[in-house]
Parts: C-alpha cells; structure tokens; sequence
C-alpha cells in the first residue's frame, strides 16, 4: 500500500500538464513633442522665442504656427525588422448631430473630413530603433478649412480637431510575417483666437499572444496522494514495534520485573563471588532477598552478589546466610 501511494503521488507530481496564458508580444510606444515659434509682434513675447510644451493656451497673434515631432519605437520580446511607413493627418469631425451619446465612446459621427499634412515618411527599423517624423501645424489654416466644409453644408457646430499620426509596419516581428496599422491621435482645442494642446501626449500600445506553459503541480492535485503515503508510514512504524515487542522471550520479562522489584535493595548489596570454601561454612538458605538484607542489616553486615552464579549471600560468624535468585545472573548493575 505505501508503495502504491508513493508511486501515486510521485505521478501526480512529475506529471506533465500544460495551460494557455497570455504574454505580450511586442510593444508600440509613441510619443508627441512640440513647441510654438512666437513669428508676430505681440506685447508678451520677443520675435523668435520658441513657446514649449504645457502652456495653457498659444494665440493666432503670437504663434500661429506649431513644430510637432512624433517619437515611434516598437519593442518585441525578440527580434523586429520591420519596414515602418507614418503620415500625419487631420481629422475634423462633428459629434453633436442626431442620436449623439454625450461624453461616451461610440458616438455617431455626423460628418468626418480627413487631410494629410506634410509628406509620409518611412524607416526601416530594428528592435527598439526610434523613428521620428516631424511636421508643422499651420493652425488658423485648419481652422479655415474646417469653417470652410461647414460652410459649404450650411451647417454651423462644434467640430472636433485631432492630430492623428497613422503607422503602418510590415515585416517579421520575433520571426514571424506581421503586415499592421497603428493610429496614434491626440486632440486640438481650437478656438477663435487661440488654441489648446493636451497634457496626455504618450501612448502605448501593448500586442498579445497566447503560449502553452506547463504547469506547475498543485498541492490541491497531489494533497490526498501525500496524506495516504504519511498514513501508510505511520501506521507501519505503528506495527513494527508491536511485532518486536510479540518475538520477546519471557523470560527475559521475567528478568526485567525481578531487576524492577530488586531495584529498591540496590544500596544495601555490593558485588562479589561467593568463596571456594562455601562447602566448610554452616550454609543457611533464605526465602527472599528482602529477608536477606534484613539479616544483613541486624548482624551489621552487606549483601553479596555473585554475578555469575545469581546468589545474593552474607558471611557471619563462620555461617554463610544464602538467597539464590534463579532468573537472572545479573541483577545489579
């Protein structure tokens, strides 16, 4: 049996059992930067101040014109050689027509006008390469262009502006034929005098894969395998000695209950050997050695034991006072 269970139990936890599980495979990671050149006469800034990043607003007056640069790296859990094609577009749209969800994803869009600005730029990249491409933004020229489409439909609204950087990759990804498009889109506040950039100008774009993983062993799995080997092993080391404690001789019992009971006269008594003249004393047998010692005590004398014969005996007055113990040969230690 404790065989049977330390085989189960040995099965259950070398066994080989499998899981799918979902890891990234590789990452896109992109990122705007800008500033604002101050190219008109104005009563805050110099000509030729360069406005950064994080401003509340910029002004048509001041920098009409805004230099933006889009950072692009694609990171792989191996190997990436990819052929990476960007182009920047503006995408002005009108979200308020019917059946608009305020505030919510999914909106539908009432009328949608998209342009390219600047030319596509292309990379050829590795794992972890960075490609940028910059361009410039020419803000009141899309403010025109989108007073312009509404204009034309004779509708006026609030269109929403976004800068939508568009990134399409080609080529093997950790050794295998990817072909993808990435959109990368931020908003512009425009206004009549001024415009807005936001503060959230980083993105990342995480990509999946499922892999077969092999699973570690559950203690749940091997839990009862183990509690039937312990079992098993207890109540063997249970029975062992029970089985020797059956094979006792006796005798030997015997021995061990006369040491117990002789245990308490073990003061009184001093090893020795009897004397080879025994056979010229007045030889007198005592029933116990209890009585012996009692003897001894009142003549003012001490047991003798004789190992190798079993005899307890006293020596008194040319009388030798004997009591023979018949199951043991040694009883004092």
């Amino acid at each position: 049996m404790i065989v049977f269970s330390g085989l189960w139990m040995y099965e259950e936890y070398t066994g080989v059992s499998y899981e799918e599980k979902k890891v990234i495979s590789y990452t896109q990671r992109g990122n705007y930067t800008y500033s604002a050149p101050v190219t008109k006469p104005n009563p805050l800034y110099p000509e030729g101040t360069r406005l950064e990043m994080g401003k509340p607003a910029y002004f048509f007056t001041v920098s009409p014109t805004m230099d933006v640069s889009f950072i692009y790296r694609l990171d792989a859990t191996s190997s990436t050689d990819l052929n990476v094609e960007a182009k920047t577009m503006i995408v002005a749209s009108d979200k308020e027509g019917y059946g608009e969800e305020q505030n919510g994803e999914g909106q539908k869009i009432f009328w949608q006008k998209s342009y390219q600005v600047g030319d596509s730029k292309s990379a050829h990249l590795k794992n972890a390469d960075v490609f940028t491409s910059n361009f410039t933004l020419d803000i009141p020229k899309i403010q025109e262009q989108t007073k312009k489409i509404e204009d034309q439909l004779n509708y006026t609204s609030n269109p929403t502006i976004e800068i939508v950087t568009v990134i399409n990759y080609e080529g093997k990804i950790n050794g295998k034929d990817v072909t993808g498009t990435q959109n990368f889109a931020i908003p512009a506040n425009i206004s009549s005098t001024y415009y807005q950039m936001p503060e959230e100008l980083g993105f990342v774009k995480d990509t999946y894969k499922n892999i077969r993983v092999q699973k570690d062993p559950s203690p749940s799995t091997i839990k009862f395998p183990i509690f039937l080997f312990l079992l098993n092993t207890v109540l063997i080391g249970a029975l062992i000695p029970i089985r020797k404690m059956k094979k006792i001789d006796p005798e030997y019992i015997k021995k061990l209950e006369n040491e117990s009971k002789n245990s308490s006269f073990k003061e009184f008594i001093s090893k020795g050997k009897i004397p080879e003249n025994r056979s010229s004393l007045l030889q007198v047998e005592i029933s116990s050695l209890e009585d012996l010692v009692n003897a001894a005590s009142d003549m003012n004398e001490r047991v003798i034991h004789d190992a190798g014969s079993g005899e307890y005996f006293i020596i008194h007055n040319e009388a030798l006072y004997i009591f023979w113990d018949k199951t043991s040969k040694e009883n004092i230690r």
